[in-house]
């Protein structure tokens, strides 16, 4: 089996007045969680910068994001730290259970460019499966290609990291969806 892995390139947004100061009062939280390895790494790259000290033990690490709605959070206040572009379902559910929770947008992402010559054998059937990490992925995907050229891609089986992404790929198209849980 031969899969191409849908890239995305992760850009920082810029941090506003507001997001600094929850940045400067981030020890008044009792828990950073996170759903993806990106947001981790840029919010601890952001508060390094900063020279902003947080324990490690108030970080929570789940994927998938719906894992979040089992710890037990209400009357917890928590800082999410995310992308622009991450649905706000799991911040409304946390709010429903009784958590404080505050998110903190820290970066984006954009689908990666494929090459003319991944884009031809990609068309030409020379990859089985797509492999897609992020919604962001596969709308950056499909805005490389013309709609003749999307009808082709939508029927190659796509293999989705979670329930987020899996459901972009259904919203675009896809029909043939397996998830694989992130590891």
């Amino acid at each position: 089996m031969s899969v191409l892995e849908v890239f995305v390139d992760i850009e920082a947004v810029p941090i506003s007045a507001f997001s600094s100061r929850i940045l400067t009062n981030v020890a008044a939280y009792d828990h950073v969680v996170f759903t993806s390895k990106n947001a981790e790494r840029i919010f601890v790259k952001t508060l390094h910068a900063r020279r902003i000290d947080v324990p490690a033990a108030k970080f929570i690490r789940v994927g998938p994001r719906a894992d979040l709605l089992r710890l037990g959070l209400s009357g917890k206040r928590v800082l999410f730290p995310r992308s622009k572009l991450a649905p706000f379902d799991v911040v409304r559910k946390l709010r429903a259970q009784g958590a404080v929770v505050q998110p903190l947008i820290l970066y984006t992402a954009r689908g990666r460019r494929l090459s003319a010559s991944q884009m031809k054998k990609l068309l030409a059937g020379e990859w089985d499966r797509l492999y897609f990490k992020s919604p962001s992925g596969v709308a950056g995907l499909l805005r490389q290609f013309t709609k003749a050229d999307r009808r082709v891609l939508k029927g190659i089986p796509a293999l989705c990291i979670g329930q987020t992404t899996s459901a972009a790929a259904k919203k675009a198209g896809w029909k043939k969806i397996s998830v694989k849980r992130v590891v």
